[in-house]
């Protein structure tokens, strides 16, 4: 099956997340309701301060720094890579930042 990526700001916590809903005065996320088949019960103690251990949100990777060639263990492949990992990462933001400006 293909994979699919949704790009958008992290939340610091779950009370700061677009997936929180309450559902009977209790605190729940729509990702993990959906992911894990219910179990989408928050700590109510601790959703403020941060995201729950089994948030399915993964945070960008960080850019690579980009050396000449010859500082590269495998030189030309390893420049190739840190290339494509940037233009990848990129592409991804570009993307993002076209659907924000589109829909203001």
């Amino acid at each position: 099956m293909a994979k699919a990526v949704l790009v958008m700001d992290m939340p610091e916590s779950c009370s700061m997340c677009k997936f929180l809903y309450e559902f009977q005065g209790i605190k729940k996320c729509q990702l993990m309701n959906v992911l894990n088949n219910g179990a989408s019960r928050l700590s109510q103690n601790t959703f403020t301060e941060k995201r729950h251990e089994k948030c399915p949100l993964w945070e960008l990777p960080k850019r690579k720094e980009e050396l000449p060639v010859e500082k590269y263990e495998f030189g030309g492949l390893g420049k190739v890579f840190v290339s494509g990992w940037n233009t990848c990462l990129d592409k991804i933001l570009k993307e993002e930042r076209k659907r924000a400006i589109q829909s203001e």
